[in-house]
């Protein structure tokens, strides 16, 4: 090794246009950007072959901090959010420490449209080592979803004529708070279920909106199962609840450094231009009746999906049930998260859903889901964050909502049990397990049968499956490890297990026979048409 300098540069031109250091220049001057400044570290010439020397250059790399907030002035700001381009690296090793903040895995682009996470040889948190192959190259923690982007769906979707567009206020800055009704209007509103579902109270919470924008894809669909949906539930979607932190390349906080998500219990001069109109709107639209859902979207660092549940003991044993029914039908048959997965926390009103709780309490499950900026389950071997995956896994959220409020579409159908059961089972009692609807079935006998029944059943091949009750486990802390022993808390499958394929000879009734073994609780069957595309919603 031929070392041709040794230096240590302290550049530190916090927030100024660029930084070039040994011919490589560091910005985030384009919407959405993102980066504080650059150090040179050290620089190296390296012979790696004959004829092959490489220029090796090491940079500590510090994030651009979000305004100092007014309101919660203990609160530090952050740096979460980091998207910056280099220009002059080409055939040169590149090592950056990303000094406050990173992931695994940090995305990246030649072009700024085509990202793809980097390998996890090269990109460990708050590490990055690569030999790039262009001169230019765009670093990110994850895929931006800026505000041009947004304008480009939305304009795409509001030509669906099922979609309502409504600016619902302004933010702080002059941009519109953009909420889309999505429904069939033809169908009187008094029989539909409700839904209301934003993203981006925090700006760098990318994946958050790609979970939206897979929500919308699905429902706006020209299939039977989008146009069923449309005819069954009023959606209402409030994709940027924050533009102006998206647009300004902010972490958590909106143009005057106020975190919008922990302002919603504050009184009326404590609350910001964005919170108060979502706040307006959400009392406009439930002044006749509650929400039946609220999903806030956001994203976070852990290697893993969750829902953040609420707890019983801040709740009622009753609403703590039903979210571990809705959040296992959510991790049924999908491989981005588990039950195991979950976090709690308190139903505090500064967050929206204790806002909604202190006005609706069990008539709204209200909660927050967090996508991964990473790997799944915490699996590094398993499956990765993508936009794809994000998009289905939004796709699935909705067809739990769906399943949850008993709703059959072309091609998945729903079967309750029986109103009345054979000797050998009694109505389940209390709310430890997380059953569907407001009763469930326990065996008391080996070898108890309930016969299930559907009139009007299509023809076809059905994947079918069972409906299984996991223990609603209320921990100590905020997740489901045991604080004494460390040890985590599997609270079960919390969702539809296959139980078989079976075939439907001919249009009309079916009937579908199931023996329980002692303690097993009898509850919805599912039947997904193994002819459509939409049996499998992520894979």
């Amino acid at each position: 090794m031929k070392r041709i300098c040794q230096t240590l540069l302290l550049l530190s031109v916090l927030l100024l246009p660029s930084v070039s250091t040994a011919q490589v220049r560091f910005d985030g001057n384009f919407e959405g950007g993102a980066f504080g400044s650059a150090q040179l570290l050290d620089s190296a010439s390296v012979i790696v072959s004959p004829g092959d020397t490489v220029v090796h250059l090491s940079f500590l790399v510090n994030g651009k901090y979000d305004p100092e907030n007014p309101i919660d002035t203990t609160l530090e700001p952050s740096a979460n959010w980091y998207y910056f381009r280099m220009t002059g690296v080409k055939g040169k090793q590149i090592y950056l420490t990303l000094k406050d903040n990173g992931v695994a895995r940090s995305s990246f682009s030649y072009d700024g449209e085509v990202w793809e996470h980097l390998p996890l040889a090269e990109s460990q948190p708050r590490r990055l080592d690569k030999r790039f192959t262009r001169d230019t190259v765009f670093i990110a923690l994850y895929n931006p979803y800026t505000y041009s982007y947004l304008q480009e769906r939305i304009e795409a979707w509001t030509k669906h004529p099922d979609v309502l567009l409504d600016t619902i206020g302004f933010s702080h800055e002059g941009r519109p708070l953009q909420l889309m009704h999505i429904t069939d209007l033809s169908v009187p509103a008094e029989k539909k279920a409700r839904l209301w579902i934003h993203a981006r109270q925090h700006p760098s919470e990318t994946p958050s909106s790609y979970l939206v924008d897979g929500l919308v894809d699905y429902l706006l669909g020209d299939t039977p199962q989008a146009r069923s949906l449309r005819q069954q539930l009023d959606t209402y979607v409030l994709p940027f609840a924050n533009p102006d932190g998206v647009a300004n390349g902010l972490s958590r906080c909106n143009a005057i450094g106020v975190n919008q998500e922990i302002n919603f219990g504050r009184s009326e001069d404590s609350t910001v231009v964005e919170v108060r109109a979502i706040k307006r709107k959400l009392e406009e639209l439930t002044r006749e009746r509650p929400f039946d859902f609220v999903i806030n979207s956001h994203s976070q660092l852990s290697e893993s999906a969750t829902f953040w549940m609420h707890k019983g003991s801040t709740t009622t044993p009753s609403f703590f049930r039903k979210l571990w029914a809705y959040t296992g039908l959510v991790s049924s048959l999908n491989p981005c998260i588990r039950p195991l997965d979950m976090n709690f926390s308190d139903m505090a009103p500064r967050y929206v859903e204790g806002w909604i709780w202190d006005r609706f309490g069990e008539n709204t499950i209200a909660l927050t889901i967090e996508t991964t900026y990473n790997c799944y389950s915490f699996d590094r071997d398993g499956l990765w964050a993508d936009n794809d995956n994000i998009r289905a896994f939004g796709k699935r959220t909705l067809q739990a909502i769906a399943e949850y409020l008993g709703l059959s579409l072309p091609g998945r159908y729903l079967i309750e049990t029986p109103a009345r059961m054979k000797a050998g089972w009694e109505p389940s009692r209390g709310d430890d397990r997380s059953f569907l609807g407001s009763e469930a079935w326990t065996a008391v006998r080996d070898g108890a049968r309930v016969t299930y029944q559907l009139d009007n059943l299509p023809a076809g091949r059905y994947a079918l499956y069972r409906f299984v009750a996991g223990d609603c486990i209320e921990p100590e802390g905020y997740d489901l490890r045991d604080k004494k022993t460390g040890e985590w808390m599997d609270p079960g499958v919390h969702g539809w297990v296959y139980q078989e394929t079976v075939v439907q000879e001919r249009d009309g009734r079916f009937r579908y026979t199931w023996k329980a073994a002692e303690g097993e609780m009898a509850d919805a069957l599912l039947l997904i048409n193994c002819d459509t595309e939409d049996k499998s919603p992520l894979k």
